[in-house]
């Protein structure tokens, strides 16, 4: 009778670790879907990677170069052709752009203001001077600015705004049930671990083990994830959007590292209490001896 009680409490153990290592999967699948709730269907983490990314510091450079590569050809200053652009409305535009892609507004933003400010412009420059602005001269001056509009939009722009709305729609539609299964699953498995363990020490142990398997696991994923998938090869241009795609994954993959540290820190609470529970024992049997 009592042999057969061991096989019995000794599978219970088995039973108890077996869902150790299952929990520890499911904290970790519960990580990765909240950090897909948190990043790619947040608006506020994309806004965020604009300005993480130096997006508008990128596009000002290139979009300078070109305005004064056109004005040159024209006859325009520098200072001139390119006063309608800054880096604040650069990053203020692309923040919009982002708040358009998650409304579901993924047309192109054609960008008309800016040829149309371009063009007061260089029309006023011209009249400064003493030029005759002849009816010639001003479809001159309207070719010079439709060509500043279609660089700025091109490169104030997210590529791919369809195609990215269609996977954020997806995203949001799979995600928060996956977070919900995903947690309930957990807790199932983590309630199951600690009666089939039988005892509160080993439960305590158990658990010590899946949230520090769980917070390694996390940590894994935001510090070699990026590296390993070699993403910092990736090909893209403009530099604009390459750096905002780049600053994007990183970030993403990176937001990992705060679950690791939530579920470090539950695994040394749970140590800190095996410790406490340890030492008060210790100090029992030293007092009853």
């Amino acid at each position: 009778m009592a042999k057969r009680t061991g096989k019995k409490r000794r599978g219970s153990v088995d039973w108890a670790l077996g869902l150790s290592w299952l929990s520890t999967l499911l904290l970790t699948v519960l990580a990765i879907f909240l950090m897909l709730l948190t990043t790619v269907c947040s608006e506020s983490f994309m806004r965020k990677q604009v300005g993480r990314s130096d997006f508008a510091d990128y596009a000002y450079s290139y979009l300078y170069d070109n305005f004064v590569s056109y004005g040159s050809s024209t006859g325009f200053e520098a200072d001139v052709i390119t006063s309608a652009i800054s880096r604040e409305q650069i990053n203020a535009d692309m923040e919009q752009a982002v708040t358009d892609l998650y409304a579901g507004n993924t047309a192109v933003n054609a960008r008309e203001n800016v040829k149309s400010e371009i063009n007061d412009v260089l029309l006023a420059d011209l009249s400064s001077r003493g030029k005759d602005v002849t009816e010639d001269v001003s479809s001159a001056v309207e070719i010079v600015a439709d060509a500043c509009r279609l660089d700025y939009a091109n490169y104030v722009a997210i590529p791919l705004a369809s195609q990215l709305y269609t996977i954020i729609t997806k995203m949001n539609r799979l995600v928060l049930p996956g977070v919900i299964a995903a947690a309930l699953l957990c807790a199932v498995s983590l309630v199951l671990m600690m009666r089939l363990a039988g005892s509160s020490r080993l439960g305590v142990r158990c658990l010590t083990f899946t949230f520090t398997a769980s917070a390694l696991l996390c940590a894994l994923g935001a510090t070699v994830l990026y590296p390993l998938l070699g993403l910092d090869k990736l090909s893209l241009e403009p530099a604009s959007i390459r750096a905002l795609v780049l600053t994007y994954l990183r970030s993403m993959f990176g937001s990992l590292g705060i679950f690791a540290t939530v579920y470090a820190l539950v695994a040394v609470m749970l140590l800190g209490l095996m410790f406490a529970a340890h030492h008060q024992l210790k100090r029992q049997y030293q007092s009853n001896t």
